[in-house]
Parts: structure tokens; C-alpha cells; sequence
């Protein structure tokens, strides 16, 4: 029969500890000490797992059967894999918030194929750095990728109540061995040149990409609907967050197609492959550098450079700026296709 508090109050103090049930899994532990405590109970493999739920009375009766009820049906933490904790971190926290999802997703195969069928609890830091490090070995970055795709993932199973404390939480890509350098690399004129002389394919894109400051899966997934005069509205993006950028004409020029999408579809692993092979010694997102550095020094304020990079303003001003800056936005584009015709025609 379900429990009352009144029946609880009326429970005498047994000379051994006594479980007393409740409904769903709910059980009331009774102390000769006179102490009471919840419990959740359930069979997994065979054998009873049972999970604290509080003490009595500072736990009530109504709120321990509402935390029964969330953990009825489901895996206790201590029968939680890493696999359906990678799965069910995915389903619920990246893949309802972010547009762009298929590097985290290889993050959580991979760690489903390596310890997968392991229980969270048995995992130790030594056990997950091992893994780790094997992957640095042929892929640094995305060995260190994979490491913050995990934490955060091992941090969530802390906030849901599956661990104690994160395994992972002190370890750092020094202990992964993924060293990785963080990218400099700015066009200076005579690649730039190089680059307006490139009548491959590719090379509009890439100009588009130097007069715009956009990344290149915003310039490949821009449409001609997108254009509103001599502005392109971007409706995803990275960050999903609204952007738009002013379209000189040079870059208008770089467009080669009339419908559609404003760029013949080209997939991104084909353009670093040319770029490769090319030996130019840079890569696409070189450009959005590229164009922020070059920007600033025709003497852009860097909170109109970031406004253009579609970048949140730091300290207050990302709290209390919510001006768009369009005059200078504009400007500023204007400004940086001046300079850039300058150095395309060769002047000093």
C-alpha cells in the first residue's frame, strides 16, 4: 500500500533496519537509530542497484516519488555506460543548440567505439588520457577537440547525478599530448595578387570570401534570395546568430551563378584538397584573418571589426551594446575593397 507522511510518523523504530515500500521502485529505510532515509530501487543484471534519495523529513514524501519517478525506467548511474551518456549528452545538450554538429558527433562514435560498453563509474582519468593519447598520436587537433567534447559530456553526467566528479576535469591537452599551434597566418599583397590572378574554379569563392570576411560555409550556403541590394543576410551560421554583410561590387563580381545558391556547390574538403595541392600555404579560413587584420589597420575600431566577423562584443558591451553599427559596417567594407583594388592593380 503507498505510503502516507502520517503513516511514515506512525512507522515504530524497528530493532534492525527495515525497508518499508512506497510504489515504483520508492522505499523508505528505517534505522534502529530512528533515522529514515529514501530509497530507489531496481533490478539491473540480476542484482538490486539502489540510489539514495535523502533523509526523512527534510526529503518529503511527495518530492521523493517525484525523484523515483525520473529515475523509474531508466538505467541507475552506476549501470550508466559512457556510450549512452556521450548519446544522451548529444540528444539533449548540442544537438537541440547548435547548427553545425558533425565534428562533436564523430567525437561521441569515437568515444562509443572505444569504451562505449564501459560503465561511468569504473572510468578513471588514467583510462580515458590512454585513449586519448593514442588519438593525438595521428591526430593532435582533433585529439584535443575530443577531449573538451568529452569533458563537457562528463560534466553534464555530474549535473544529471550519474558521477560524483568528472574524471576528466584537471586533465589538460598537455596530459593528451595533442599539441597544436594556434594559426597566424595573415595574406600579405603578392598572395593576395596571386590569388585575383587564380582562374580556377574555386578562386571567386575565395576572393568572396577575402572582400567579405565570411566563413565558407556561409558563402556556400548564401542564395541569391538571401541578397536584399547590397546586402546578404546570413540565416545560418555557426554561431546562429543573424548576420548580414555589406556587398561591394568587387565582391559582387565574384558571384558565378545567376540562381540558387550564389556559388557553384563545392564541398569544403575539395577546396582545401586544391589548396593543397597548390602549395599556396594557406587555407580558407586564412581569409577571414586575413580580412579582420587588414580591416583594422585602415584604422577600423575592433568593435566594428568584430560586429563585421559577426563576433559578440566582450565585457559590458556584450551586455548593455546592442547597437548594429551599419554606417561603419558599410564603410569599413567599402574602405577594405578600395584597398584591395589598390593592391590588386599593383600600387605601392
Amino acid at each position: 500500500m503507498p505510503l502516507t507522511e502520517t503513516a511514515i510518523r506512525r512507522l515504530p523504530v524497528p530493532e534492525r533496519e527495515r525497508l518499508v515500500g512506497d510504489q515504483r521502485g520508492l522505499y523508505i529505510r528505517c534505522y534502529p537509530s530512528g533515522r529514515r532515509t529514501w530509497l530507489f530501487r531496481t533490478r539491473v543484471g540480476g542484482k538490486w542497484k539502489t540510489r539514495n534519495l535523502g533523509d526523512w523529513p527534510a526529503v518529503t514524501l511527495a518530492a521523493a516519488r517525484v525523484k523515483a519517478a525520473q529515475l523509474h525506467g531508466r538505467n541507475l548511474p552506476e549501470s550508466t555506460t559512457f556510450g549512452s551518456l556521450l548519446d544522451e549528452w548529444f540528444e539533449r545538450r548540442i544537438a537541440p543548440r547548435y547548427k553545425t554538429t558533425k565534428n562533436t558527433r564523430v567525437y561521441v562514435e569515437r568515444g562509443k567505439l572505444w569504451a562505449g560498453h564501459e560503465r561511468l563509474q569504473q572510468l578513471t582519468a588514467a583510462r580515458l588520457v590512454s585513449l586519448l593519447s593514442d588519438y593525438a598520436a595521428a591526430a593532435p587537433v582533433a585529439a584535443n577537440r575530443c577531449l573538451a567534447s568529452w569533458k563537457l559530456a562528463l560534466d553534464y553526467a555530474v549535473e544529471r547525478g550519474y558521477l560524483e566528479r568528472n574524471p576528466l576535469e584537471r586533465t589538460s591537452t598537455r596530459a593528451v599530448g595533442g599539441e597544436e599551434r594556434s594559426r597566424d597566418r595573415v595574406l600579405d599583397d603578392d598572395e593576395i595578387r596571386a590569388l585575383w590572378a587564380d582562374t580556377h574554379a574555386h578562386g571567386s569563392l575565395l576572393r568572396f570570401l577575402l572582400l567579405s570576411g565570411l566563413r565558407i560555409s556561409e558563402a556556400q550556403q548564401a542564395r541569391h534570395e538571401h541578397m536584399d541590394g547590397n546586402l546578404l543576410r546570413i540565416p545560418e551560421n555557426k554561431s546562429s546568430r543573424p548576420h548580414w554583410v555589406h556587398i561591394p561590387d568587387l565582391a559582387r563580381e565574384q558571384i558565378t551563378t545567376t540562381t540558387g545558391h550564389l556559388f557553384e556547390q563545392r564541398s569544403n574538403t575539395a577546396v582545401q584538397a586544391r589548396l593543397k595541392r597548390a602549395a599556396v600555404g594557406w587555407r580558407p579560413h586564412d581569409l577571414r584573418r586575413t580580412f579582420a587584420t587588414r580591416v583594422a589597420g585602415l584604422g577600423i575600431p575592433p568593435h566594428v571589426v568584430e560586429k563585421l566577423l559577426n563576433h559578440t562584443l566582450g565585457g559590458v558591451l556584450q551586455t548593455y551594446n546592442r547597437h548594429d553599427y551599419r554606417d561603419e559596417r558599410i564603410a569599413a567594407t567599402e574602405a577594405w575593397a578600395m584597398e584591395l583594388q589598390r593592391i590588386i592593380g599593383g600600387e605601392q
